[in-house]
């Protein structure tokens, strides 16, 4: 049994980051154990295609994650310019510029129903849990094949696309099988900060940022701190609405990695009010000490 994958891109990412936004994910390995699920040991891995949306001035970590994929053996990406569109805030009534993927959902449809077409698998799996990929789902069946879905919780899944799959996957029972390990951490109870910046997408340094950009970055954070008790660093990258800040996504992690490694904020963990252990962001002063909300300087506990 041969088995094909499809990553919505931008989808796994964002359910990534909800579900866990400390998990860093070995793909080799999560490839293997999607085909194990679906096909048991005697299945074959056929290919995994990777679908994402990309700004013409992308951070350099963004294509290096891209690139490092399509070194990995079997993954193919499929790249498509995101595309600029205006819009005005409802509040002040400034006009505004801000990027959107085209063609992405479109691309992965059609190669989904072509392959199977064409015969390049007995089962494809889906990441994604959009009921806009329902009508593929219904070709691809029609051609005899089957196609299952994968997605980190079961609140990322649309019911009328699970329906029409031959079966789910809950990507969480895999994490065991693909986390990438990473050193403990050594105090996470009084919010002592967590070791130096890390990579999100590969090894690849980052590119130096333009100061402006930096200083509109710390901030938004500043603002996001003065009305919040903390900064989960997934709520800053996928929620946090703000003009002044890139898309949310992989762009905006890549820009709070630039700030870690310029010093100006750093890593903490607290307690979310259900008791969860999440990972936050705070500002630090140009010389390297916390800021704290209220403005004042203090030195790192």
């Amino acid at each position: 049994m041969k088995i094909c994958i499809f990553f919505d891109g931008q989808n796994f990412y964002r359910s990534l980051l909800r579900y866990d936004e400390s998990l860093r994910v070995d793909y080799d390995r999560l490839a293997l154990w999607i085909t194990q699920k679906v096909g048991g040991d005697g299945a074959v891995f056929g290919g995994a295609y990777y679908y994402v949306g990309v700004s013409s001035g992308a951070p350099q970590q963004v294509e290096a994650f891209l690139k490092g994929l399509e070194l990995r053996p079997g993954y193919f990406v499929k790249r498509d310019p995101r595309v600029r569109r205006t819009g005005r805030c409802p509040n002040c009534g400034s006009e505004y510029e801000y990027t959107t993927e085209k063609r992405v959902d479109t691309r992965l449809v059609a190669d989904l129903i072509h392959y199977a077409a064409n015969g390049a698998y007995d089962a494809a799996v889906l990441i994604s849990g959009d009921d806009d990929f329902v009508p593929a789902v219904e070709a691809v069946n029609a051609l005899g094949k089957q196609v299952w879905v994968a997605t980190w919780s079961a609140e990322e899944l649309s019911t009328d696309l699970r329906v029409r799959c031959f079966g789910q996957i809950r990507l969480s029972d895999g994490i065991a099988a693909f986390r990438v390990e990473r050193p403990r951490l050594l105090d996470r109870e009084r919010g002592v900060p967590l070791r130096g910046p890390r990579p999100a997408f590969g090894p690849a340094t980052l590119s130096p940022p333009a100061e402006d950009t930096l200083d509109r970055a710390l901030s938004e954070l500043q603002r996001a701190e003065a009305r919040l008790p903390h900064v989960s660093r997934g709520y800053f990258v996928m929620r946090w609405k703000s003009h002044a800040l890139p898309p949310a996504g992989q762009e905006r992690e890549t820009l709070v990695q630039q700030l870690l490694a310029a010093g100006l904020i750093e890593e903490f963990e607290v307690k979310d009010p259900e008791g969860r252990q999440v990972v936050a962001i705070r500002t630090r002063a140009r010389e390297g000490n916390v800021r704290e909300p209220d403005g004042n300087v203090a030195l790192p506990s």
